[in-house]
């Protein structure tokens, strides 16, 4: 199994001083070497459209020379957006706006061959691509804003899905001219298998064929036990394809900000230091269990909030978002103290 962290904030936040210390209380002098030696092995690489600030491309190849270096192979995510794009939002790129969805389709082929040349020889270091981040209900502009109509799969297949299916088709088809990498389509929505059923029921026929169906798993949005991970494992096996984790985490207490809604503890899993670490471990022994492909822990860095920031006497550091309270998920204490399932890790070895 690929034991991927997605840990690209790492740049922004050393860029502002702050450390990261080890269970003995130590500095870590590299972040990436420290994951690489607690068995992390993959890197999911954000890779948003532009040329200039965090996350774009010229910082996300920085980023994959030093992952690589450290050791890891790479998993690089194409967001066919400026920012974040995820189940609540796709945006379009400034000036595609206006385009129709063949023009939008060409130019995200061209980005897409542009992020393969762009990683050069890198390209032998990725296990596989991904186009689109949570695109459930639409990507690159395409999106069903009205969340009644998210509700409708009959109005999502007549007003969405195709148009989807052909922009994935244009980035698939340029990555596929580019290198024989396996490709990944990533839904949100992962406690809703028939509606990814009619997600994927769509899709293939439009004729899109991928290689790896990844998905969002937070489980204590609804208080899911580590066995719904089999549900998603069969939704993969009745396609033919592998299973991946595009993204997951775990709290070590309750969580405030964005993510209010994550606060139902899996059944056995207090939301506290133990129970963070020893879900953790029973989660990557379990998708090792069922032969999940590659699994990543999101944002394992991200420890500072606004009331860190405050404390420590630190700006904000420009990208990374402290209004998401993402604290109780990270694998560090607001101190920058490695949190005892940083250790766990080695269990998706």
């Amino acid at each position: 199994m690929l034991n991927g962290i997605d840990a690209n904030y790492i740049p922004l936040i050393g860029a502002q001083g702050l450390k990261w210390r080890d269970r003995g209380g130590r500095e870590i002098q590299n972040l990436l070497a420290y994951f690489r030696e607690k068995g992390a092995s993959c890197f999911r690489l954000r890779v948003w459209y532009g040329d200039d600030g965090p996350f774009r491309l010229p910082y996300a190849l920085e980023l994959a020379r030093e992952a690589a270096s450290a050791g890891y192979l790479l998993h690089p995510v194409i967001f066919l957006s400026e920012g974040w794009a995820d189940l609540y939002k796709q945006p379009a790129p400034r000036g595609w706006e206006q385009l129709d969805v063949d023009a939008r389709s060409r130019l995200a082929a061209e980005f897409a061959s542009r992020v393969a040349r762009a990683l050069g020889e890198l390209v032998g270091r990725c296990a596989y691509f991904q186009v689109g981040n949570e695109i459930d209900y639409g990507i690159c502009g395409v999106f069903a804003r009205d969340k009644k109509k998210r509700r409708s799969v009959d109005w999502l297949r007549r007003r969405v899905w195709p148009l989807e299916a052909k922009i994935l088709k244009a980035a698939f088809n340029a990555l596929r001219d580019a290198t024989s990498k396996p490709l990944s389509v990533h839904l949100g929505r992962w406690f809703d298998t028939s509606f990814v059923r009619a997600f994927l029921d769509s899709m293939e026929g439009s004729g899109l064929e991928y290689d790896v169906l990844s998905f969002s798993f937070y489980p204590t949005h609804t208080g899911a036990p580590l066995s719904r991970l089999e549900e998603l494992r069969d939704a993969a096996a009745e396609r033919g394809v592998s299973l991946a984790i595009a993204e997951y985490a775990y709290p070590s207490r309750r969580v405030s900000g964005q993510f209010w809604f994550m606060n139902n503890p899996s059944p056995g899993y207090p939301m506290t230091l133990e129970g963070q670490a020893r879900w953790l471990k029973d989660f990557l022994l379990h998708c090792r269990k069922l032969g999940v492909y590659a699994a990543f822990y999101w944002s394992p860095e991200l420890y500072l909030t606004k009331s860190g920031a405050k404390r420590w006497g630190v700006a904000s550091p420009p990208g990374v978002p402290l209004d998401f309270g993402w604290g109780p998920m990270s694998l560090f204490r607001e101190n920058g103290a490695a949190k005892p399932a940083v250790n766990s890790l080695a269990y998706g070895c």
